[in-house]
This record gives C-alpha cells, structure tokens and sequence, in this order.
C-alpha cells in the first residue's frame, strides 16, 4: 500500500487526498520514512472542530449536573457506586498502582524506539519519540499463533473450543435443529450446550458470517437469561384478566424452554444467546472458511461471555451470567484467551490427533506492549477527570486537561493543536468505567498466572473456576467469588487495598486484542 501511494503520487505529479483513520493514512503512519507526511497525518486525524468539542463538554457537565441533582459529587460516583471499584478514589488507586507498575517498562521500550530513530536519522544525538512516531518504529504487528498450526476452519475452532470445555467443565457443543422461522438469516447456526450430568444447559444462535447490512464487529448478546421459574406466581401476575388467553398462550411458548436440571434445585428458563462475528463466507470455490489468527482470539473471547451465560445459575435473570458488574464481565472473555497460549490447548485443534505439536518456548515480548498499555492506563485517567467535579468549573477545557495529563503523566510529548479526546467513543458508552478493561486484564492474568497455567486441560481447576466465577453471573460480590478463586482473602473486602493489589499484578496478556466486548 506504501509503495501504491509513492507510485501514485509520482505518477501525478500532485498531492494525494489521505482521510484520516482510512487503510491509506495507517500506512502512512507505520511506513511512510519521511516524518513530515506522518506528523500531517496525525495532526489532521487527531484535531476537532470546536462544534465537536462544544458537543463533547455539554455532555460532561450535562452528567455533572445530574450527579449534583441527585446529591452525588459527580457522574463518576454515581457509575461506580455498584461496581467492583466502588468509588472514584478506589480507581484512582488501581491506576496509579498499575501506572507505577508499568511506568519502567514502557520507559525501557521507548528508549528502544528512541534508538532506532537515531539509527534511522544516522545521528549520534539522542532523538525524541513523537506522537506520530509509534507506528513507524514500532509497528503493530498482527497476532500469530505462538507455534505452527494447520488451517483453522470454522469447525476446527468450535471442535478444539468444544474438547476445551469437555476438559474443563464436562461440557459439550453439537449441533441443533432449527425450526420454520425460528432464525433470521439461513447463515445463522444453532449450538446445543450440553453438561455430561445435566444435560442441556442452553442454546447458542452463531450468526458468523458477514454481510449487508449486518451489524459490524464481533459481540455476545444475551436473547433469553437463565433464571429460576418453579417459584414464580404465574397467577397474580396476570393483571388484567382480558388478556388470560395471550398469557396462556406465552406461558405454553416458554414452558418448552424450562428444565429441572440435575443437580439443581429448582426448575430453570434456559439461556439464549447470539454470537456474532462477521468472518469471510466461505465459497463453492475457495472452500470453507479459514480463520485469521486474530478472528480465532475473537471467537474465544466472545465464547467466554457465551458460556458465562450458559453455566450461571442464579434465582433472577437480571443477575445472570454477563448480567454483572462492568469492571468484571469481561473477566472470563479474557481469560479464554490466554487458553491460546498453551501448546497443550492448540493440539486440541488437531483434527485427527496425527499432527505433533510442539512446545511453545520463550516468547517474544513486543517492546511496545507496555507503551500501549501506558497509553490505556493515561486514557482511563482522563475518563476519571472528565466525570469529576472538574467538569463544573467555569474555567473547564478539555483539550488543556489532556494536555495537562500527557505533560504530567504521559511518555510522549502532547502535539499542541490536536484535541483527541473527540475520538474517544467510549466516554460515551463507558463514561467513568474506561478502566475496566485494564481491571480486568490485570485480573485475568493473574488467575491464567495462578490457575490455569501449568495445566490447563485440568478437569478440577475447571470445575472451581466454575464453582467459584461461572455459576454466580452478577448474584454474589465479584471480590468474593476472586477471592475465593484465587485464595487472596486480602482481596474480600475489595477496599482500597484490594484495589492497589490489583494494580499491582503486571498484565501479562501477549495474546489480546483491544476492542472486543
């Protein structure tokens, strides 16, 4: 694509359009040697209209105002007061443990990057890392497997994802029927999740392919919970008595999907859930799908929300499986993938057991990893500020307040003139709780670190994690159920401690891909 751009604008003789955020301005950024093109790049790609940032401020002390409204000191109090990090202080203690955490290593990476600039620019002065440096010196990689693995079609994954939860939980996938009209698209797939004991736990619709006019990106939604239905008063809830024969009708719909599940007590509605992806649609010509590495990370990830679903248990489906605290729903996602990291969990894709799979030895650890992770930990510092109090005050701006973190606690210098914080959707979706993702991470690695990873195949560490994560959804104090799995009663009272615990376990997840959900 580079050398596209250089032929093009040769060829021309005049300067090329370049949209920010397009596949054009990216490899600019990672390819281009010149600094000025990529410093034009980021500068226009990072910079808003003042309407924009008008829109963005309006919005903080619109939430500001509503804390204040309801006697809360700001948005952010308000969010956490029934999250894991409980208030706004808490979280300043996760990040700035993690913060002190990760601060070395990302200085020794940069002094790498600073390095090969010098080495580039054939000078004996030390250089500075720029903004629109990163990429160029230290450019993304795409994930790869950490050992050679044959093609990984779709049912290659889902047969080595379904051996993994037979090791783990005695659980199975297998294919169902579907009836006239009970799904929306002939693409979509239906799974039987199937406990060798209790028999079928729930259902999961796989909707993997993509196409127009299909919802973009990979996510797990929840289309029916499990919850406990022997104890419901079916007869007060009906309210007006001229609908008794539509209630009749529905409660003859549902009672197909209830069970009394062995080893449970009680009868249970059971969970329905989509999974969607949009992966290449396989072809009479090319044959099936055969999934890129990072595709393969995204459907463990999503699986591990999926089978949250499938195997919590809980008396009310407004606490089942993903049903919980955003600062821990994402735990078990991330957690599948550090499973991908096993040499012992690959040869599960083996379709015939003939193939040998070799031992993964040291990894490569991307000197950049911890400059990203730095620049997540800065992003959920600024997400904490813009829903303080701060926001209130006559003299706010947004654009200085991010200036004034980089300058304070950033490794890269702040580019005067940019104003990025238009750009980060998730203040919109996630206000007060961009740290969660980090949280979890640090949490996953702890218990993959602690649990999983000298025998990942284990059938009763399967079974605790289970017993101790699963099974509860969002019905028990997410520092308990840790706690217990971990066995860190220093953790239970999930405190300011407990907070600074977990900043200070290092996030040791080579294999993540931010952006899933």
């Amino acid at each position: 694509m580079g050398t596209r751009l250089r032929l093009q604008a040769q060829v021309t003789q005049r300067d090329l359009m370049v949209y920010p955020g397009s596949l054009q301005a990216q490899m600019i950024m990672r390819s281009v040697p010149a600094e000025e093109p990529r410093r034009r790049v980021y500068t226009a790609a990072n910079t808003s209209s003042p309407e924009q940032i008008e829109v963005l401020e309006r919005l903080l002390r619109a939430r500001a105002e509503l804390a204040q409204l309801v006697g809360k000191e700001s948005f952010a109090e308000i969010t956490l007061g029934d999250k894991m990090a409980k208030n706004p202080e808490n979280v300043r203690h996760f990040l700035d443990a993690l913060m002190d955490h990760t601060l070395p290593y990302a200085r020794n990476a940069l002094q790498t990057l600073c390095m090969r600039k010098q080495v580039h620019l054939q000078t004996s002065s030390e250089q500075t890392i720029q903004a629109w440096d990163r990429d160029y010196y230290c450019p993304p990689e795409p994930p790869a497997p950490p050992i050679p693995l044959p093609p990984l079609t779709l049912g290659t994954v889902f047969m080595g994802l379904s051996r993994l939860f037979k090791h783990l939980y005695g659980v199975s996938l297998r294919p169902a029927d579907v009836v006239s009209g009970e799904v929306w698209h002939t693409d979509v797939h239906k799974l039987e999740v199937v406990d060798e004991d209790a028999g079928v736990l729930g259902w999961i619709y796989a909707d993997l392919f993509a196409r127009r006019e299909k919802s973009c990106g990979a996510a797990h939604y929840t289309v029916r919970c499990s919850r406990r239905t022997d104890d419901d008063d079916e007869e007060r809830d009906l309210v007006i008595p001229d609908d008794r024969g539509l209630v009749a009708l529905s409660q003859s719909f549902e009672g197909v999907k209830r069970h009394r599940i062995r080893g449970e007590d009680g009868v249970f509605q059971l969970p329905l859930v989509v999974l969607l992806c949009e992966f290449t649609r396989p072809t009479l010509t090319g044959g099936p799908t055969v999934l890129e590495w990072h595709e393969v990370l995204t459907l463990f990830h999503e699986m591990g929300h999926a089978m949250h679903s499938m195997i919590g248990r809980t008396e009310y489906h407004n606490v089942s499986g993903t049903r919980c605290a955003t600062d821990f729903v994402e735990l078990p996602s991330i957690l599948m993938e550090h499973f991908l990291v096993s040499s012992t969990v690959l040869s599960l894709f083996d379709v015939d057991g003939t193939s040998a799979v070799r031992h993964i030895g040291n990894h490569h650890e991307d000197p950049c990893r911890s400059i990203d992770t730095h620049s997540q930990i800065l992003l959920a510092m600024l997400d904490q500020t813009y829903h303080s109090p701060a926001v209130l005050s006559p003299n706010f701006d947004s654009t200085a307040t991010l200036a004034h973190l980089h300058d304070t606690r950033g490794l890269i210098p702040f580019v005067p003139g940019t104003s990025f914080q238009t750009q980060f959707g998730h203040l919109f979706g996630y206000g007060a709780t961009y740290y969660s993702y980090l949280f979890d991470r640090a949490i996953a690695s702890r218990v993959w670190g602690k649990i999983f990873s000298r025998d990942p195949l284990n059938r009763e560490t399967g079974e605790k994690y289970k017993r101790d994560i699963l099974r509860y959804g969002g019905g028990k104090d997410p520092w308990a159920m840790v706690s217990s799995l971990l066995v860190a009663p220093e953790l239970e009272t999930g405190d300011a401690n407990a907070m600074r615990e977990v900043g200070r376990w290092r996030i040791e997840d080579e294999v993540s891909v931010p952006g899933r959900h």
